[in-house]
């Protein structure tokens, strides 16, 4: 089943199943979609090793999700529940609601952050929800998940 060549067999379903809409019946219709169908299933079993790394190249290279702007990365995820309160180069001030009285995610943050030797400071306030980050705007050049969450936060930023 391997070694099946498909190309021309999946040609004429579909020159068929196109054609049999003006020249044939209901049923030769249905008859050269069921044959369609079934040989499009077997192609895409033959080759679906093939299509997953193709698949997964092509996501890579577009990135879909980011186009549509489904966060990505953890830091996209923290970000998008979040709210930019304020912004300058060094020192971003955000607000989360679901840090006030939790200190269970102050701590998954605390560890999140300090995985950024980048970072200078972070201070987080679970009474108000805040997260103070301060960085040398310098020290984040280098870190593409720095730098992505710059710039969201000047894009976002609510002042």
């Amino acid at each position: 089943m391997k070694n099946l060549r498909l190309g021309i067999p999946l040609a004429v379903g579909m020159a068929g199943t196109v054609a049999s809409l003006f020249v044939g019946g209901k049923r030769l219709h249905t008859a050269f979609g069921v044959a369609w169908t079934a040989l499009s299933l077997v192609h895409a079993y033959q080759y679906r090793k093939n299509m997953k790394n193709n698949a997964k190249k092509g996501l890579e290279k577009v990135n879909i999700l980011k186009a549509v702007g489904i966060p990505t990365t953890r830091m996209e995820w923290f970000l998008k529940s979040v709210e930019v309160a304020s912004y300058i180069p060094g020192r971003i001030r955000i607000y989360s609601r679901a840090l006030i009285n939790n200190p269970q995610l102050k701590l998954k943050v605390e560890q999140s952050l300090a995985k950024y030797p980048e970072l200078d400071k972070f201070t987080i306030n679970i009474i108000s929800g805040s997260v103070l980050i301060e960085y040398r705007p310098e020290n984040i050049k280098n870190n593409k998940d720095l730098c992505e969450m710059e710039i969201y936060v000047k894009t976002h930023v609510k002042r």
